[in-house]
């Protein structure tokens, strides 16, 4: 208690002395205000360093007009069947989700950033959105080609697939109709499927110039 007695003298200059019983109270009180002094300070969150963030020289405009002379402008890029590989689908539809998309979300704009530098434009948003979703590839694989950080891909990615639930739910993702059911049947005889209402593959259909290698490993049985 000698200590605490001289804590007290040092650091509020108040003397204290053990013959009173008012003072032996005070410096109870003291020694209890201390305690807390000392445990406010150990529980404190301990500080992050600050970390220095490295900027990447990622030349987006010029990327940009690389992407839409492969993609979009005809003669010089990609075929209409190269097109489809890539990205899942033709330039018309394309073009056309894209234009729905703008209207519905304006987060697809092409838009200066804080800094001033022209950012991403719509179609290469959408570019690196078909080429994750269609060929599951990795957000920071198309990095080097998008020239887009893996955060901002996953970002569009969720919007994407909220602006498509959003806007086409009520008419693709519901249960089909008696009208639907008949027209995929109808569609299905003129393929040569009779009784198909939808299959993942058809597989259960006969292949006459099958590999000896894959036989019998058809699922269902030869008509």
């Amino acid at each position: 208690m000698s200590l605490m007695r001289a804590y007290v003298r040092i650091k509020y200059g108040i003397h204290l002395d053990t013959s009173s019983d008012e003072e032996e109270k005070a410096l109870l009180m003291f020694t209890q205000l201390c305690l807390d002094e000392r445990l406010y300070i150990i529980r404190q969150p301990i500080p992050r360093e600050v970390q220095i963030r490295s900027v990447i020289t990622r030349d987006q405009a010029w990327h940009d007009a690389k992407m839409m002379n492969d993609y979009f402008t005809p003669g010089t890029g990609y075929t209409s069947r190269q097109f489809k590989q890539r990205l899942g689908m033709r330039e018309e539809l394309f073009e056309k989700l894209l234009g729905k998309i703008l209207e519905v979300d304006p987060e697809w704009q092409q838009c200066p950033d804080a800094t001033g530098t022209t950012g991403h434009s719509p179609h290469m948003k959408l570019v690196v959105v078909m080429k994750c979703l269609c060929k599951s590839t990795a957000a920071d694989s198309v990095d080097d080609y998008t020239r887009m950080g893996a955060t901002k891909i996953y970002k569009y990615l969720k919007r994407f697939c909220h602006t498509i639930c959003m806007t086409f739910g009520e008419r693709y993702l519901r249960q089909p109709t008696p009208e639907d059911v008949q027209r995929l049947l109808a569609e299905n005889v003129e393929r040569g499927f009779s009784g198909m209402l939808g299959s993942v593959d058809c597989m259960q259909w006969p292949c006459k110039n099958c590999l000896i290698a894959w036989q019998g490993t058809y699922r269902g049985k030869e008509k």
